[in-house]
């Protein structure tokens, strides 16, 4: 019921908007805006409202810290990103199961869906040239963390592969792995900090926008 979920909508930004600088009520804000839309029979029609007004409640917390408070805004988007993956795997599992059916059920291996020669190598690349960057000690490399090159290719690639689920997998092993081999060469914090969270954002709006086009297309 449309009617039903915007009241639920309504109610949660008045609770956010009425707050006294609480923190835990803003986080509660944040879980229930990722929440709502499991429950509604359309779920990625109001998973999009919910985005929008996140970005609001980022809008805002980031006008009131003022320029200083990034890392209190960092956590913050994290928290959001967080929920919302949450939620999509939430519905991903829910819509699995509901649909379950033991007798004709298979796993289809990843070598068994096309993967082109082209996309195979772009991962390549978006793996090869960010190590090459940690390897050699490069502080703000063009193509690693200095832009969102690697982030963009690795969100926008799995939409291009024979399976998108795979595709996805790979990406979140990618950016895992860089993560872990930057840690172990003890690349600058930030530095790895702004590309993980740069990936992650990447491969959530993927997921997003991947679900609208199943949804309308």
């Amino acid at each position: 019921m449309p009617d039903v979920t915007a009241l639920f909508y309504i109610a949660i930004m008045a609770f956010y908007l009425l707050r006294s600088n609480d923190g835990s009520k803003l986080i509660i804000t944040t879980i229930v805006l990722a929440a709502i839309p499991l429950f509604t029979s359309d779920y990625w029609q109001w998973l999009q409202l919910s985005g929008l007004l996140s970005v609001i409640i980022l809008i805002i917390e980031k006008e009131k810290a003022g320029a200083t408070a990034g890392g209190a805004i960092a956590v913050l988007v994290a928290l959001f990103i967080g929920a919302f993956i949450a939620s999509i795997i939430i519905n991903a599992a829910w819509t699995f199961t509901s649909s379950f059916k033991v007798a004709s059920f298979t796993v289809k291996s990843p070598l068994s869906y096309g993967w082109s020669t082209h996309i195979i190598w772009l991962y390549c690349l978006t793996f090869v040239i960010p190590l090459f960057a940690i390897l050699r000690g490069i502080k703000k490399p063009v193509a690693f963390f200095g832009t969102n090159l690697t982030a963009l290719a690795l969100a926008v690639l799995p939409h291009y592969c024979g399976s998108f689920i795979y595709g996805l997998m790979l990406s979140v092993a990618i950016i895992t792995s860089l993560y872990l081999v930057a840690f172990v060469f003890k690349t600058d914090s930030e530095q790895r900090f702004m590309f993980t969270y740069m990936g992650m954002s990447g491969l959530l709006t993927s997921c997003i926008v991947k679900g609208v086009m199943v949804a309308y297309f």
